[in-house]
């Protein structure tokens, strides 16, 4: 019998709660840690669409990128569709756990997959941290094969993470693009550490418009796809999940959510 602790163990070989960024609330949301799993639902998000999803299947667990308590409910009033959610997951016995910055930071988590994604469609030759000396670093960097122009490179970003649109911030310095960062989410406080790392392009979502001027300014171009080309967690952790079911055995059955949670509509 697989308990929801023993999957919450292999997640925290991969992706240790130690690494997270400070005061991110990740990790082990609603449940009950020695509940017995027989099905797993991989999800960017906990929305209530999602959460009936996971009612309608029979879900035991629930596994997210984004944490569901990003801040304390003030009141327990279920007229709030939030606190209704909190008690849905409650009244049907379903636990929730969320692999945030930590999976951000791990290896072979988050920005390794989005830079795997971005390799079907860009050559990159070689890539690595974007702090050498941090082996938790937050991002990625990769060196192109080859310099490209900023608003192909734009259009292969798109494609590479199927989105409809995208915004990019062209560098005072007007230079083409060989070096490149990638932090999933919204990242754009860390463009100072982006620039220390020498890349001249920067990939991240929601970046705010003050910021967008100050990383231009810099000389930095930026590539904002949005924040939920993360939605790659719903594919990814649930191969790594089955991978884990198979090595020791467990009888679960994991599946991955198909609610759509990008807040966003584009013309």
């Amino acid at each position: 019998m697989v308990k929801v602790q023993d999957i919450l163990n292999k997640i925290e070989e991969f992706a240790p709660l130690s690494i997270k960024m400070d005061g991110d609330p990740t990790g082990f949301q609603i449940g009950d840690r020695q509940q017995s799993v027989k099905k797993v639902m991989t999800t960017l998000d906990v929305r209530p669409k999602v959460v009936q999803e996971a009612i309608d299947n029979n879900v035991d667990l629930i596994l997210a990128h984004h944490p569901i308590m990003f801040h304390a409910p003030r009141n327990l009033d279920l007229s709030s569709p939030q606190n209704k959610m909190y008690a849905d997951l409650m009244t049907h016995n379903i636990s929730v756990n969320a692999s945030h910055t930590n999976l951000d930071k791990a290896h072979g988590g988050m920005n390794d997959w989005l830079m795997e994604k971005l390799r079907e469609h860009v050559e990159i030759k070689s890539s690595g941290y974007i702090d050498p000396d941090d082996d938790y670093s937050i991002g990625r960097v990769g060196e192109l094969a080859e310099e490209m122009d900023l608003v192909e490179f734009a259009k292969r970003v798109r494609d590479a993470y199927d989105l409809p649109n995208l915004r990019y911030v062209k560098s005072e310095l007007g230079q083409k693009v060989r070096r490149v960062a990638i932090i999933g989410g919204d990242a754009g406080k860390f463009y100072p550490e982006v620039l220390k790392s020498g890349a001249d392009t920067f990939i991240t979502g929601d970046v705010y418009y003050h910021t967008a001027h100050d990383m231009m300014s810099n000389g930095l171009n930026v590539v904002d796809p949005g924040h939920h080309i993360e939605a790659i967690f719903i594919e990814k952790m649930a191969h790594k999940v089955q991978d884990w079911a198979n090595d020791y055995h467990w009888d679960i059955d994991i599946i991955k959510s198909k609610v759509n949670t990008e807040p966003y509509n584009f013309l």
